[in-house]
């Protein structure tokens, strides 16, 4: 066997330690959170809820300004209404007494409450009472009817305002002149739309009384208001 030539010995060469690999290294700046396209926006700043003041109005300046002023406001009187005054001469009694130019001259005056009553109760004795509320008692007296008569004024809901006078003095006047009297008186003074003569059965001069006031127009009232005493006669005449 032969033997083979031992081979050139060769040089095998191991990195050193000592060298480094180059390494490159990129850097690339990530995009603000905070700019445009960011992932948040900065929110712009507001006023807090009912507390802004007069330079921001949410997120705006604002549009206008108040002065500031530390003078008080001057109360505005509030006028009264005058519905009171209305009401209280809507409610008022017509005038007692006519004007002087009144031809008869007369004066109607106002009698107590309980003279009304009286003279109520005396002609309608079951229903005087209830008539009460709307009635008002009068005195009449005129140089033309020679003297004073007592009456009532009384106006019920629905029924004509109607002059009752006590006919006693009728005997001792003249009838014609007195009616006519007491007719102006009850239309100017009163504002009534009728009158009515109470006369007594008993009076020995009924008769008289009656022939007078049929003749000046006068009628019997044959439907009263309230049922009548017996004893008495009621006389209308329309005003």
């Amino acid at each position: 066997m032969g033997l083979s030539s031992p081979s050139t010995p060769r040089r095998v060469c191991w990195p050193s330690a000592t060298f480094k690999a180059q390494t490159t290294c990129t850097i690339t700046p990530l995009p603000s959170l905070a700019g445009p396209g960011g992932a948040f926006d900065v929110p712009t700043p507001k006023c807090p809820p009912d507390r802004g003041s007069s330079d921001c109005v949410t997120g705006s300046p604002a549009s206008f300004h108040f002065p500031a002023s530390n003078s008080r406001p001057i109360p505005v009187p509030v006028p009264r209404s005058s519905s009171n005054d209305t009401v209280s001469s809507d409610l008022s009694t017509p005038p007692l007494t006519p004007d002087n130019g009144s031809p008869t001259s007369s004066a109607v005056s106002s009698r107590r409450q309980n003279d009304a009553l009286d003279f109520l109760m005396t002609i309608f004795p079951r229903q005087g009472l209830s008539a009460a509320p709307f009635s008002r008692g009068v005195a009449i007296s005129a140089p033309n009817i020679g003297v004073a008569f007592d009456g009532v004024v009384l106006q019920l809901p629905n029924k004509p305002k109607t002059l009752y006078v006590d006919g006693k003095s009728a005997q001792s006047v003249s009838i014609r002149e007195s009616i006519v009297a007491l007719l102006d008186l009850a239309d100017e003074s009163l504002e009534c739309s009728a009158l009515v003569i109470v006369l007594e059965r008993s009076s020995p001069a009924l008769g008289k009384i009656l022939h007078s006031l049929m003749y000046v127009g006068g009628t019997v009232v044959t439907k009263p208001p309230f049922e009548v005493d017996p004893a008495f006669v009621l006389v209308g005449l329309e005003i």
